[in-house]
């Protein structure tokens, strides 16, 4: 008997039904597996200022060299200082002190209250041939500068030579509002003749920290024997009873004045300090108003502080084309911790308090 159309259709639908069913139980081949990518290092360069692993680009630009005010309450925090590689603190006048910043790897987009410079500051500043940035000088370094600017040196003065490298923040009072960036700094030089240079030299040498070495120089006043085997806390005397305090914590030192710890308006973290340079040179005052004169080239007694010990120096300066020079007792060259550094320029007859050792010339 013949099939109806009806039951064709549903014989029909049945085999597609059938051949669907199989189709879906068919195993599908296995993908190919790909190999996982692998992530190259990326080269890592020394920072010749501080010894840190950076970027090998960062080392491509010159030095920045900036004066920061550190004028109790107006200037007070400061801006920028936490990502300095090195700090140079000099008395200016009436016991108080500047900062002169170098920045090389480090680009912080804020850093100041930017301050005037002196003699004594352009001296510390030569060997480094960075951008020098300041907001005016004191009358002895006029002349010198104009010579150094005519022979290339990157004087980027605010008030009548890179304004606009700077601007003012509103929200202090002037003079103690001044502001400047590295990248602002580095975008005005080659408009005036100073290209932005690669550092090739090499500050100071750093390595595994030396054991403190005990040494026969003599000071005016040493109270211990002996220096500590590690360091809980420190304290530098400035003239007219300016002083500043270390303070540990961890495996690096804090920085506090008048009992207030350190750090930057707009960043609460502390400032972490490896190593403090301690170095006295000869000063003195040249008039009413407080103005000082320091040589600060020549071999002076220096010392350096770390969490393991202090160790009692040489700092060698020989002028406006050599780098400074660290050294122990017997001539070799200290090996610092990597990270950032104070050089602490004291006057003859400051002083460096470690608990019992009492240091000063």
């Amino acid at each position: 008997m013949p099939f109806s159309r009806a039951a064709s259709a549903v014989a029909a639908a049945i085999a597609i039904a059938f051949a669907a069913a199989g189709c879906a139980h068919r195993p599908e081949p296995a993908p190919t597996p790909q190999p996982s990518p692998t992530a190259t290092p990326k080269p890592l360069a020394i920072d010749p200022l501080n010894g840190e692993l950076v970027d090998p680009a960062v080392l491509q630009h010159r030095v920045a060299a900036v004066m920061i005010d550190n004028y109790p309450f107006d200037a007070r925090p400061q801006s920028g200082l936490h990502d300095a590689e090195v700090v140079y603190e000099v008395e200016a006048e009436g016991g108080i002190t500047r900062y002169m910043a170098l920045y090389l790897a480090a680009s912080p987009e804020k850093i100041g209250p930017v301050r005037s410079t002196r003699t004594y500051f352009v001296d510390l500043a030569q060997p480094y041939e960075p951008l020098f940035a300041h907001a005016g000088e004191n009358d002895n370094v006029w002349e010198p500068l104009k010579e150094l600017r005519a022979g290339g040196f990157a004087d980027m003065e605010e008030i009548v030579g890179t304004p606009e490298a700077f601007w003012r923040d509103d929200t202090r009072d002037m003079p103690h509002n001044l502001y400047t960036s590295i990248a602002r700094l580095r975008k005005s030089a080659p408009d005036h003749g100073w290209p932005d240079t690669p550092f090739t030299a090499t500050a100071l040498r750093f390595d595994d920290p030396p054991q403190p070495v005990a040494t026969t120089t003599p000071v005016v006043e040493t109270v211990a024997t002996a220096t500590p085997n590690t360091v809980d806390s420190f304290r530098l005397g400035f003239w007219l009873n300016y002083s500043v305090e270390f303070q540990r914590e961890g495996d690096a030192f804090e920085r506090t004045i008048k009992g207030v710890v350190q750090h930057d308006r707009d960043d609460p973290r502390p400032y972490r300090v490896a190593d403090v340079i301690v170095v006295w040179v000869p000063a003195r005052v040249l008039d009413s108003l407080g103005d000082l004169a320091m040589d600060v080239y020549g071999d002076f007694p220096a010392a350096v502080v770390r969490t393991d010990g202090v160790t009692q120096a040489r700092w060698e300066a020989p002028g406006p084309k050599d780098l400074p020079y660290l050294s122990d007792a017997s001539g070799q060259s200290i090996a610092l911790i990597p990270g950032q550094i104070y050089i602490e320029y004291l006057p003859q007859g400051g002083r460096l308090d470690v608990g019992k050792l009492h240091i000063s010339y």
